[in-house]
């Protein structure tokens, strides 16, 4: 296989499991990599590194940043109850409590901040106003949310811009070559689709995509506390036709799997993207850097989403 200079700086490294499944020790392995290697947007939540002791990524995170002196930018998120997952919290207050705890945590601003869950029932007002506070109090550069729907997002846009105020700058859907089974699992989840991809690329959102190797299913990658349930959500006949030709065309190419998933999504709009990855092991990130930076070409991008014309 040929070997791609590896650019961190095209993706953001996701610490899901750092402090956890992730000791600390090969978590701080994998920062200094990352940023070796060009990095430098770290994806992270006071939810992040689960253990019986509470949630450890931030404080990880924070104390590697401080013993570094890396210039890293920290995306954290905010209003996630982890018992209850597909609830947002999205209380202006608590909001703002948050935001101001994962700053301290970290030992300084964030770069971004993200409302990690929905509540349709509390207006986007609401929600809009406290955003621009944290931004104009210096909690964060930028503002956004994962898992929102593209209406929802849109009614934020369109509020901020009536009030001049700080809109969101980032959307965090998840994303990957392969679908889930339907009916999904995690119904509130919400998974890029064309529209959102265009109010992206219209708006100038930068688009930051989880799972975008679909859980390590397109890298053949099974591990971490999940793996049971990824298995069973992206393991369909339509995935499998689609790592079938990631595999061959990879080969092809001289460049590793994940390297061209990754190649894909960027391929796919015409928005900014930053694939987030969540690599376990340093070996783990170099392959996924490996291609990532590809151009790919429309016909290919057919082919490998199943979207080639009769």
């Amino acid at each position: 296989m040929t070997s791609h200079t590896p650019d961190a700086g095209l993706v953001a490294l996701g610490t899901f499991e750092y402090g956890s499944t992730v000791p600390p020790g090969q978590a701080r392995q994998l920062l200094d990599t990352f940023c070796a290697l060009g990095g430098h947007v770290i994806d992270t939540a006071p939810t992040y590194g689960p253990t019986l002791g509470g949630y450890q990524a931030e404080a990880l995170i924070g104390r590697w940043l401080a013993a570094s002196g890396a210039q890293a930018a920290v995306v954290s998120k905010a209003g996630l109850d982890p018992a209850r997952p597909e609830h947002g919290i999205l209380d202006p207050a608590a909001l703002i409590a948050s935001a101001h705890r994962s700053a301290e945590t970290l030992g300084r601003p964030l770069t971004g901040l993200l409302w990690h869950r929905d509540d349709p029932a509390v207006p986007v007002g609401e929600i809009a106003d406290a955003a621009h506070r944290l931004v104009t109090d210096g909690t964060t550069r930028y503002v956004g949310a994962p898992n929102w729907t593209t209406s929802r997002l849109a009614s934020w846009i369109r509020y901020a811009d009536r009030n001049q105020l700080t809109g969101p700058r980032i959307s965090q859907p998840l994303w990957s070559l392969a679908g889930r089974a339907q009916p999904p699992a995690e119904p509130w989840l919400v998974e890029a689709d064309p529209d959102h991809l265009d109010l992206a690329a219209s708006t100038g959102l930068t688009l930051m995509p989880y799972r975008t190797l679909a859980a390590g299913y397109l890298a053949d990658a099974h591990s971490g506390r999940h793996a049971a349930h990824h298995r069973a959500t992206y393991a369909t006949t339509d995935n499998a036709v689609r790592r079938e030709r990631l595999r061959a065309a990879a080969a092809r190419l001289g460049i590793s799997v994940p390297g061209l998933a990754l190649a894909c999504l960027r391929a796919s709009t015409h928005a900014r993207v930053v694939p987030v990855i969540g690599p376990r092991t340093t070996g783990q990130l170099q392959e996924a850097l490996n291609g990532a930076g590809t151009v790919i070409s429309p016909g290919l991008l057919a082919h490998l989403t199943g979207r080639e014309q009769p």
